[in-house]
Parts: structure tokens; sequence; C-alpha cells
């Protein structure tokens, strides 16, 4: 279950890693660091979900375990794409997935391995500061759409 909520979540931040400004700022530029995931109402926004059989929707914000998301700078920065390694931790402090990431202006792309197989999260980094970023995907598998503001853990 843990697996599956991590999934839903992480899919668009793979696909978006930065919505550069007209000054020039990118995502790129920001997102080496801890990142912690919203738990304040709103940080979390679920479309789509289906509902269960008292009328309540299946997927809520609440269900959401992943708590933390560490992007490594051991890849490559040219100004417009950043790649490097990544892992990310539920609330009880196990690791969910270690693997690959590429931040490409608006672009957000996750590479790991999840039972044997490669997969692949794809997002949209709806707005983004040097603390704080909001992201966007549509996890398929559940035809959710889902938005998660994440902030940047100060050290």
């Amino acid at each position: 279950m843990k697996k599956l909520l991590f999934i839903v979540f992480m899919l668009p931040l793979m696909l978006s890693c930065g919505v550069g400004d007209d000054d020039g700022e990118r995502l790129g530029d920001y997102i080496v660091g801890t990142w912690l995931r919203g738990w304040e109402e709103g940080d979390v926004v679920i479309e789509g979900s289906p509902l269960d059989e008292d009328g309540y929707p299946i997927w809520t914000p609440e269900r959401f375990t992943d708590s933390k998301y560490c992007f490594k700078d051991d890849g490559g920065y040219n100004g417009m794409v950043r790649t490097g390694s990544f892992y990310s931790l539920n609330i009880d402090g196990d690791t969910i997935y270690t693997g690959n990431y590429r931040c490409d202006n608006s672009n957000l792309q996750l590479n790991f391995m999840m039972q044997g197989r490669q997969r692949q999260i794809l997002a949209q980094v709806a707005s983004f500061s040097e603390t704080m970023m909001t992201i966007r995907y549509h996890y398929v598998e559940s035809q959710l759409d889902i938005t998660v503001i994440m902030r940047l853990r100060k050290e």
C-alpha cells in the first residue's frame, strides 16, 4: 500500500522539475536538498478519486504517507538540465524508492526500480521558489490528478 501511495505521489514529481520564469530562474538551481511533503490542508489535492460504498473518496491526502524526498547533486547541471540521484522516505523513515532524477525546466522525471521493473514518474512543476515547489501529475493507473506542495527543509 505504501508503495502504491508513493507512486501516486511521485509520478508527477518525476515529470516536472522547474518552471523557468522570465527572470531566468530554474528549479534545477534549487532542487538539490531535502524536500518535505506539506501536511497542511490544501498541500495535497487529489481529483478523480473513486468513491467507496458510503460515497467517500478512496484516495485522500491523509493516505499519502510519503514525507521526504532527497535530491543529490551527484549528476550534472548545465544551467538547463540537472541530473542526479534521489531517494524518498515514508513517515516511518523507511526508504520507499531510490533512483535517478532529471530536472528539465518545468519537468521532473524520476527513474527507479520497483518489483524488479524499471519505473518512471513524470510531473509538471506548477510553481517554485528557493524553498517551495508545487507539482502536478496524472496517476494513470488510478486516473487521479494530484497536486502536491513540497517545502525545502532548512539544514
